[in-house]
């Protein structure tokens, strides 16, 4: 707890001077602790309190065509009693001249563009992460190099984008091979002059690579005389997601995921494997009471809603899949906080049985 407490404090004193030569720097953060029980049997009602993330950033426009984001993640550490800081985000935005403000240039560690809009859409990622996330499909951040470009004026009907990517993680950023990740994106606002389905979106990825496997040309990587391929080792997702928002009454979204992995090789023969094929979908909505009651209500800061995950790892095998089930009440009394209670029921389809868990989880940022 003592690193957890010296590192934030360096990164706010660095963004505190940062801020006195840059005229426009700013810092933020946001912290998601929660408390949770439990519920099945053999758990005996076991609980605890967590701080699960903690992030700061620092933005600083340089001048009017260009700006730098640094991104810092401290979580809990697998293996190790505590907490440790790792560098999410580190880019830098350019828009060129010629672009007239509608193209833009990313260079660093920067997000995957899909997870990072569905967590925009959920709008509960203190809460849990989107179904691609959560099962990783993708990784949230990976170092590259981004394109963008606007539709319509200033980008009022959406943009799209092309990513040239490493194909790591921002948690484990070693390059094992000479392969690039290609990402096409793009996010439309089919209603952006409809002011009742402004908030709509729709998004679309296509993802095509390979695994962060280590791939020698030419060298003979087994007793066989087999070589190692990328071929043999492809990463490609095809990504559909959306949200459908009436005036601040209600939303309706979803997310749909479908992923082609190559499997390796068979050390005996030499031959690669066949791909295991994956699909994550996900339907989730809103129930706003802001939009249903007077403006005097005491209920006008709740808001309901629910989640319904599937999961299937392989295609091709029956009764390994699992859904996740979430229903809850969500509370903004002010800016900056939010505070949800609910129930999470985890149902296996081999008929294992189920998991359930009840949640109190919470959002602070500034």
């Amino acid at each position: 707890m003592k690193n957890f407490v010296n590192v934030l404090i360096i990164v706010l004193t660095l963004g505190t001077f940062s801020s006195a030569f840059a005229a426009d720097t700013k810092v933020q953060g946001r912290l998601y602790a929660n408390w949770n029980m439990d519920l099945s049997d053999s758990a005996e009602s076991a609980n605890s309190f967590n701080v699960k993330r903690a992030y700061v950033t620092i933005k600083s426009k340089l001048s009017n065509n260009s700006s730098v984001r640094i991104t810092t993640d401290i979580r809990e550490t697998e293996g190790f009693d505590g907490y440790s800081i790792i560098l999410k985000y580190g880019y830098i935005d350019m828009k060129p001249e010629f672009g007239n403000g509608n193209f833009k240039i990313r260079l660093g560690l920067q997000p995957t563009l899909f997870i990072d809009n569905m967590n925009k859409l959920w709008s509960r990622r203190y809460l849990e992460k989107t179904v691609g996330d959560k099962n990783k499909f993708l990784t949230t951040s990976d170092l590259g190099a981004s394109a963008f470009l606007n539709l319509g004026k200033k980008g009022k009907t959406g943009y799209v984008a092309l990513q040239v990517l490493n194909g790591t993680s921002y948690s484990d950023t070693k390059e094992l091979n000479k392969n690039k990740d290609i990402g096409l994106f793009a996010l439309l606002k089919p209603f952006a002059n409809n002011e009742e389905f402004n908030r709509s979106r729709f998004l679309v990825q296509g993802y095509f690579g390979t695994q962060n496997e280590s791939l020698l040309p030419g060298v003979d990587l087994t007793a066989t005389g087999a070589n190692i391929e990328a071929s043999q080792f492809t990463h490609n997702i095809i990504s559909v997601g959306g949200m459908l928002g009436y005036k601040k009454k209600f939303d309706f979204g979803f997310e749909t995921n479908f992923m082609t992995k190559g499997n390796g090789y068979n050390e005996t023969t030499g031959f690669a494997l066949e791909d295991v094929k994956t699909s994550g979908i996900s339907l989730f909505g809103t129930l706003y009471f802001n939009g249903l009651t007077n403006s005097e209500s005491s209920s006008k800061n709740l808001n309901l809603f629910g989640r319904f995950d599937i999961l299937d790892p392989n295609t091709d095998l029956d009764n390994d899949g699992k859904s996740l089930l979430i229903v809850g009440l969500e509370c903004n009394p002010a800016k900056g906080f939010k505070a949800s209670l609910n129930l999470r029921t985890t149902s296996f389809e081999d008929n294992t049985g189920s998991e359930s868990e009840l949640f109190v989880n919470t959002l602070f940022k500034f």
